[in-house]
């Protein structure tokens, strides 16, 4: 039997075929308006930061990119709902990690798979929780506060952005690690909770640090931040590792963009390409930092790594504090 050695016309040809399904999807890409879809209410730093990625990558795409608000189930509505949109990278979710990383181990049932379910696109900023107080309680500091709490065991209220959030595992480790209780009240996104807290009808929550423009008008009290630095924003504000809590960075978390699992490489980089290229930008630097946030830019890689790591770091403090949402 005799094999004969293709000519090189014809391995060109191979190649050239090989390639044409990548190239098609650069190509096509996109073909359509973008729905950026938002875990949460409009109004919160999550929120904010969709609109500015939308707000720059429609016109560097040639199509809208639609902000969609999808609030629900601390991020479950949304995240369905992409897991089940084409796989064609025309549509992403924003989410604050808290929706891939704690809801598996907090709700009994969770529509996706946070690893199989998505593609990771890109991280686009670490969260920077701060302690905020309403001003009627007449403490100062940590030390004060957790005082307060233990001369009212169970009878101050905590606002969050809903059920198995960052803010609501934030509070839980704090009691833990404080032997202190408060009454848990979800809210669907950090807006309405921080609208609560301005309001007087909760007592204080962990928040995004949404609440700094309210601490300089003094509508708030910051007592603490739970990241690993101080806020450029609140300079005389402590950590929680300055004040023997360490532990509390754990529950920060960080914004995620992801799309349907099954998107296209090619569209895959383009759009973190694109993403990392609007977050880099000065103005968008500062207004991110102003909402307390830390500019955190990643490859798909890096951001797929970083749910893992979370999803199996997370799972033991969740079951030791018996978090679960029915």
């Amino acid at each position: 039997m005799t094999f004969r050695v293709p000519s090189p016309a014809f391995a060109l040809v191979v190649l050239a075929t090989s390639l044409m399904p990548t190239q098609l999807a650069a190509q096509g890409f996109p073909a359509r308006p973008l729905n950026l879809v938002v875990t949460v209410t409009a109004g919160g730093s999550i929120d904010a930061v969709a609109r500015l990625i939308a707000a720059d990558l429609g016109p560097a795409l040639g199509q809208p990119v639609l902000v969609v608000n999808r609030p629900g189930a601390g991020g479950n509505v949304a995240g369905e709902s992409v897991a089940r949109a084409a796989p064609d990278g025309h549509t992403l979710m924003i989410s604050s990690s808290s929706t891939l990383t704690v809801n598996p181990h907090v709700y009994k049932s969770v529509p996706f798979d946070s690893v199989k379910s998505f593609t990771p696109i890109v991280m686009p900023a670490r969260l920077n929780l701060i302690l905020a107080v309403h001003p009627r309680h007449a403490v100062s500091t940590v030390k004060e506060f957790v005082d307060l709490l233990k001369a009212q065991p169970g009878n101050l209220k905590y606002g969050s952005s809903g059920n198995g959030t960052n803010p609501q595992l934030a509070g839980i480790l704090f009691g833990m690690q404080t032997s202190t209780s408060a009454l848990h009240v979800p809210f669907s996104g950090i807006a309405p909770a921080l609208n609560a807290l301005l309001a007087g009808q909760v007592d204080y929550m962990f928040d995004s640090a949404t609440s700094v423009p309210h601490v300089h008008a003094g509508k708030v009290k910051a007592l603490a931040v739970v990241g690993p630095a101080r806020l450029p924003s609140l300079p005389s504000v402590p950590t929680l590792g300055e004040l023997g809590f360490p532990d509390m960075t754990m529950v920060n978390g960080f914004y995620a963009v992801v799309s349907t699992a099954g998107a296209p490489a090619d569209v895959v980089t383009r759009l973190n390409t694109e993403i990392v290229r609007i977050m880099r930008q000065p103005t968008v630097m500062d207004r991110v930092s102003a909402m307390g946030l830390v500019n955190t830019t990643s490859t798909p890689e890096q951001l797929g790594q970083a749910i893992s790591d979370d999803l199996r770091r997370l799972g033991p403090i969740i079951r030791d504090a018996k978090i679960s949402v029915q």
